[in-house]
């Protein structure tokens, strides 16, 4: 795999994973806020890491351009 791939493969599992975790914390907290455990709601959970997870993927290699871009000015 070339370098370039390399890259954008790391920006993008990396923004993914990142972004599961925030969603998956949040809805945890939140079931814990209203009074709920998260191992009843754990599929609402699951399902709003994984939209988190697949908006992460998509962000990083934008955010990969970005920063690439901004860096060579």
């Amino acid at each position: 795999m070339e370098a370039e791939s390399r890259g954008v493969m790391r920006w993008t599992l990396g923004s993914a994973a990142i972004w599961f975790s925030a969603f998956a914390g949040i809805s945890v907290a939140q079931a814990w806020a209203s009074g709920v455990s998260p191992l009843e709601a754990w599929a609402p959970i699951g399902s709003i890491s994984v939209v988190g997870g697949t908006v992460g993927g998509l962000i990083g290699p934008m955010t990969r351009g970005l920063f690439l871009r901004i860096r060579h000015r």
